[in-house]
């Protein structure tokens, strides 16, 4: 009887230890400034992404390309089809968070409109549904009614990696460019560089 309380008082001791541990490890955190530029580290955040969709918005809508399209239509506003951003970088990074910040901004700017090239498939499908003979037929969708894209934007971001004199430099580029579809012509292009420099410790950065 004694060897069994014993083995008892035991057991419900390192129950109660593993508690107080459990309860000592509770995971605090709190939330960050979404908008504070930081360099955490040598690696592309989304500090980068702002800084470089802040650049191309300025300049997509400041240049030649849009007045020039709104005087010839007598005020239309484009519209625009994102077709590619390609990583060129080691680096595993989401390219579409970039092309994203930019296309919210130039929508919300009035002065933009966007086609969701994304979704087509989908339309096609849900057009197929809508015509079966499902839906009221004064309420279908049907092809035959969609706009249709003045321009394609495309882009790419790459990186340099160099090392010297026990720094390591990281600079990345963003190239964006707008071609109007109908003449092929490249209406509108920016590059935007950043550069980024840590220095190296015998431990890595």
């Amino acid at each position: 009887m004694t060897q069994n309380l014993a083995q008892r008082t035991f057991s419900s001791f390192i129950l109660a230890s593993v508690a107080l541990v459990s309860a000592c490890q509770t995971t605090q955190g709190n939330y960050a400034d979404p908008n504070k530029i930081e360099i955490v580290d040598d690696k592309w955040n989304d500090s980068d992404a702002r800084l470089v969709g802040e650049e191309m918005i300025r300049s997509a809508l400041s240049k030649r390309w849009l007045t020039e399209y709104t005087r010839e239509y007598q005020g239309k506003r484009p519209f625009v089809l994102v077709d590619d951003f390609e990583n060129r970088t080691s680096e595993q990074i989401d390219t579409k968070a970039i092309f994203e910040s930019v296309r919210n901004e130039l929508i919300n700017s009035g002065k933009v409109r966007f086609l969701d090239g994304a979704q087509r498939t989908k339309i096609l499908e849900e057009y197929k549904y809508q015509q079966s003979g499902v839906v009221k037929a004064n309420a279908a969708k049907g092809p035959g009614k969609q706009a249709a894209a003045d321009f394609f934007l495309v882009g790419a971001l790459s990186s340099i990696v160099s090392e010297a004199d026990g720094y390591k430099t990281v600079t990345y580029q963003v190239e964006m460019r707008l071609t109007n579809i109908e003449s092929s012509e490249i209406v509108w292009t920016e590059v935007k560089k950043l550069k980024k420099q840590f220095r190296k410790s015998k431990f890595g950065l």
